[in-house]
């Protein structure tokens, strides 16, 4: 039953003890009443957590990378940081199958750098699957457009400053790096890290990387590069290669001719000679000797080599030492060289000069059995 009353002004239904105001504080008390929140306040970072880990256990990277991104941008505080299993897991996914055609490349090298930040030590088989699985023979040493030689270099540097990592990548790892920006024609970045690699690391790195920083810096027209050979020379020397042993070896004759054509573009004549007299030396090149090698492996060299004698002998008639002169022009049939007409006659002249009948009688008769052969014809020689 609802008593009420009404007034003058307007009806209204009144309730007398519900519209006291000892009722409405009778009704919000909180006495004896404990209120206690007992849910997990990591409940969220711990399910995207579990999410990742599982997506990383199935290989299924790209869902993997993706949580863990939700889980570090949204979940992971000071307090709760992203714990470095988790980083791992993905890491491994990514790098299944040589990073998934490289196409793994980009997260691959997030999650190196993030775990550098957070100063977690990287495992040093991933770190090398890393680097080398990133760079690939296409453009940009990629594999159809994906890594290449840039997340190669980042993935590196993370790798480097990470804890313990100034010692987790092989010299295998360098040199594919190494090899890959010298087609790039990155000469600085390469010569860099080679140098990094004998002199700071103490590596050994293969002939053939020598060889391809060489000839890349060879083929420049720079004179800078030119240089540049010189100084891979000193670095082979330094990784404990000898010079008059390399010619033996394809890498090795490679780099000896490399030299060549940076010496005769520096004007070097004294390098140029050293390097063929290094070639001859090698053993194991026979029938052929090494230097006759190394002239004929390119145009480039065969053409440094000439210019190299041609303008030796040029120097030894210039100082009237028909001796060198001489000796200069007898290499050059030797190593598959033909001296020019005009070679043949300042050494022909040389010698007349100093009144050396018999050695300028012998160099014109070699003169004219050379012009035969060259001309396929058979020349009768008197006998004196």
């Amino acid at each position: 039953m609802i008593y009420g009353t009404k007034t003058n002004k307007q009806s209204l239904i009144t309730l007398p003890y519900l519209s006291s105001p000892n009722y409405t504080k009778e009704l919000c008390a909180t006495d004896g009443i404990t209120f206690c929140d007992e849910s997990d306040p990591d409940y969220d970072f711990k399910l995207v957590l579990t999410s990742v880990m599982q997506k990383s256990s199935k290989g299924h990277w790209k869902a993997a990378t993706r949580k863990l991104k939700t889980l570090v941008n949204r979940h992971s505080t000071p307090d709760t940081p992203v714990p470095r299993d988790a980083y791992l897991a993905v890491l491994e996914a990514c790098a299944a199958n040589r990073l998934n055609g490289a196409r793994a490349s980009e997260p691959a090298r997030k999650i190196l750098e993030d775990m550098s930040t957070f100063g977690y030590e990287i495992p040093t088989e991933l770190a090398n699957v890393c680097v080398t699985s990133t760079l690939g023979e296409g453009a940009g040493a990629t594999h159809d457009g994906f890594g290449g030689v840039d997340a190669a270099l980042a993935m590196v540097h993370a790798i480097e400053t990470s804890p313990g990592g100034a010692e987790s990548l092989t010299d295998a790892s360098y040199a594919r790096l190494v090899t890959a920006l010298t087609r790039e024609r990155a000469m600085e970045e390469a010569m860099e890290v080679l140098r990094s690699m004998v002199v700071d690391k103490s590596f050994t790195p293969p002939l053939g990387t020598f060889a391809d920083v060489a000839k890349v810096a060879a083929q420049s027209s720079s004179v800078g590069h030119a240089e540049d050979v010189v100084q891979v020379l000193s670095l082979a020397k330094a990784a404990g290669y000898e010079l008059d042993n390399i010619a033996a070896v394809e890498a090795g004759r490679e780099l000896l001719a490399s030299g060549i054509i940076a010496a005769e573009k520096m004007d070097n004549l004294a390098l140029g000679l050293r390097l063929l007299t290094a070639a001859a030396k090698a053993k194991g090149c026979a029938p052929d000797s090494g230097d006759d090698l190394v002239a004929m492996s390119s145009s480039a060299a065969q053409r440094a080599c000439t210019l190299i004698h041609k303008r030796a002998i040029g120097k030894a008639c210039e100082d009237n030492n028909w001796k060198l002169a001489v000796k200069i022009l007898e290499l050059m049939p030797k190593r598959g060289l033909a001296p020019a007409t005009s070679v043949w006659r300042k050494v022909l002249s040389t010698c007349c000069k100093n009144e050396k009948s018999r050695k300028a009688t012998a160099i014109l008769l070699d003169w004219v059995s050379s012009y035969g052969r060259y001309f396929g014809l058979q020349v009768d020689l008197p006998l004196f």
